[in-house]
């Protein structure tokens, strides 16, 4: 075991040196078949080169909990749907980013963890057609004032939500599928989050924010155990032509203060009877109507557009 991490060390230093000739960058690749981690990888480029570019392509079915700290412009990818799996029992999320920037993650699939993926610390990460599932926690976690840029990922049957944006953080999300997690969707908390063409299905609670910004282009929030969209303590949110329907609760609920302008949506079919839903605590909403649906607010007249 000890002469086959020796080969690995000097496989890295080999590629390292070769690409550093040019620009200084790394391109490694890491067999998880052959007994090689992720993290390993990952530990030398922080010690050797933190700055990147690097780029680690993994193979193989994988059992490691990975850390990315204070490294800039990496890249962990996989062109034959290697998998990642939880190695601490629970403990630990399967990928942990903090203070690095341009961390991108492409197209694994994610299995366990206390988290799946933890984007902290005002890092930027990129997650890109992954699966990321069976997590204790939180299947993706954006806080601390992180960035993350989401797109034609899986994110499913986590143990609580399946992404929590938090802290003054921002998510954007597209074509991605929040499914089957037991609270919400997505819930945003004192964050901005933007979905273009994302479904959330079969959640517990679409997508619920308290005192954050929240945009819906296109996209389908149904088959919610409870409200679709939940708008507490203050918060925004503009539609611009989604579609939520079939929810067990409400299509959208909003109090205490928050405002709801509706461009453009379809809000029909919800089955407590009321598809937008304004409670006694002061919410506000423009062009309800549009929305085609059931609603108890009330607005003052609009002039017509």
């Amino acid at each position: 075991m000890k002469q086959r991490a020796q080969i690995f060390a000097l496989i890295l230093v080999a590629a390292i040196g070769v690409t550093g000739q040019y620009a200084w960058a790394a391109s490694l690749t890491v067999n998880c078949d052959r007994r090689e981690t992720i993290h390993k990888a990952v530990k030398f480029l922080a010690d050797s080169n933190p700055q990147g570019p690097n780029k680690i392509t993994v193979v193989g079915s994988c059992k490691d909990n990975i850390v990315v700290q204070s490294m800039d412009r990496l890249t962990l990818i996989t062109k034959d749907g290697a998998s990642i799996t939880d190695r601490s029992n629970g403990t630990l999320p399967v990928v942990d980013i903090k203070d690095s920037h341009s961390v991108t993650l492409q197209g694994f699939t994610i299995n366990g963890g206390a988290g799946g993926v933890q984007c902290g610390t005002a890092s930027v990460c990129y997650l890109t057609s992954n699966t990321i599932r069976d997590a204790a926690g939180v299947g993706v976690a954006v806080g601390g004032g992180s960035h993350a840029f989401l797109e034609s990922n899986v994110i499913q049957n986590n143990g609580a939500s399946g992404s929590v944006v938090s802290d003054f953080s921002q998510m954007f999300s597209s074509d991605d599928v929040f499914q089957g997690n037991p609270a919400e969707g997505v819930d945003v908390r004192s964050a901005y989050f933007s979905a273009s063409n994302s479904s959330f299905l079969n959640n517990t609670i679409g997508v619920r924010a308290g005192a954050s910004t929240v945009g819906l282009v296109g996209g389908t929030i149904t088959g919610s155990g409870g409200d679709g969209m939940i708008l507490r303590g203050n918060s925004t949110a503009g539609f611009l032509g989604p579609t939520i329907i079939g929810n067990g609760g409400n299509g959208v609920h909003l109090e205490d203060g928050s405002f709801a302008g509706f461009v453009a949506a379809n809000i029909t079919g919800n089955l407590s009877g009321t598809d937008v839903d304004c409670a006694p605590q002061f919410p506000i909403t423009r062009f309800v109507e549009r929305t085609g649906g059931i609603t108890n607010c009330v607005e003052s007249a609009t002039p017509a557009r």
